[in-house]
């Protein structure tokens, strides 16, 4: 489903798998290799735009994206995720990242560093760390939680531009708003989020 505040297909919290990713689900229960076939048809796009928001160079973002599919494959059974894409989503930003780091070791100047660069005051100062003193997972639900409590609007802008690192020209032209109106949005958000996770007790 394309949702018309994004301009392309964006995974929210919650979402729920529709009949066609149902279809490609049961394929993979089967043991079926045509599974991937559906994925690669059905969201190779997807895939190519979220390593890309990472990667540089195409033929990595090509590899990231055959990897994403043999980690599904792997994976699925017995994880059955709820959301097909979001879960391929995360799957490929994750690997999209481990050949980035690979890729520039010490060198960090892509644009999805700069976004973790402008969230970082916002989240606990041990995120990120082996040692962390927040556990990942509660982090995790605390930020769900807090999307999905935002207007659809507001949390496409966040999601495009912290999880998908996105430029703000990009979510502007993407969502067809002004610059201003996406830099207005993503500061409150992020210190709403910042209210949020110190009421529940994670200190920031």
């Amino acid at each position: 489903m394309k949702d018309k505040s994004t301009g392309h297909l964006l995974s929210f919290p919650g979402k729920k798998e529709s009949g066609e990713d149902r279809e490609i689900l049961d394929l993979f229960f089967r043991r079926d290799r045509e599974a991937v076939s559906a994925v690669r048809i059905r969201y190779s796009a997807l895939c190519r735009k979220v390593a890309g928001q990472i990667l540089n160079d195409p033929r990595d973002v090509e590899e990231c994206e055959n990897d994403a599919y043999m980690r599904l494959w792997a994976t699925i059974p017995p994880e059955r995720p709820e959301n097909l894409s979001a879960y391929l989503c995360r799957i490929t930003r994750n690997l999209a990242l481990d050949r980035y780091r690979y890729n520039t070791a010490a060198q960090r100047s892509s644009a999805l560093t700069a976004a973790f660069e402008e969230l970082e005051p916002f989240l606990p100062a041990a995120y990120g760390h082996v040692d962390a003193e927040i556990d990942a997972a509660e982090l995790r639900e605390a930020l769900n939680t807090f999307l999905r409590g935002c207007t659809a609007e507001a949390r496409a802008f966040f999601l495009r531009r912290y999880w998908y690192g996105e430029s703000i020209r990009e979510i502007a032209e993407g969502c067809n708003v002004s610059e201003a109106k996406v830099k207005a949005s993503l500061f409150r958000t992020r210190a709403r989020l910042k209210q949020e996770l110190t009421r529940k007790g994670i200190d920031v």
